[in-house]
């Protein structure tokens, strides 16, 4: 079977970013695209065969999920204890995703599915002079 490989599909890229406080952060394309406003959830999977991390996001609560909340037009998810216990140092680096589609996976963890490819960087540390 052949099939078309829209440009539709590829032509923003869906990103999150653990914030300094362990919010897991969205912006706002990749909340618009996801249509976070209408009121979302999401899980998290780990592969520890391979050390994948997967965010799920399904359209109820679950006793295994996250609320995706909003602030002044910001969504995010309250995940510092999640991030915490997986080992990430948000504190001191700066971790974002590339939020990459898995439709294969989608009837095994009952959602729509994205592999969080991860970029890690320092953190700018902060002068006392930045701060006023």
């Amino acid at each position: 079977m052949i099939r078309l490989l829209s440009s539709k599909e590829y032509s923003a890229k869906l990103k999150a970013t653990i914030q300094q406080t362990g919010r897991l952060g969205f912006g706002a394309e990749t909340a618009m695209i996801l249509d976070f406003a209408s009121g979302r959830w999401a899980e998290f999977s780990h592969d520890d065969a391979t050390g994948n991390l997967y965010i799920t996001f399904i359209n109820s609560e679950t006793p295994d999920s996250f609320e995706i909340r909003s602030s002044s037009g910001y969504y995010y998810i309250a995940t510092s204890q999640l991030f915490d216990s997986l080992g990430y140092n948000y504190e001191h680096e700066t971790y974002m995703f590339d939020l990459v589609r898995q439709p294969t996976l989608d009837d095994q963890l009952v959602g729509q599915v994205f592999l969080m490819k991860e970029r890690q960087f320092k953190r700018k540390e902060k002068n006392e002079s930045d701060v006023i």
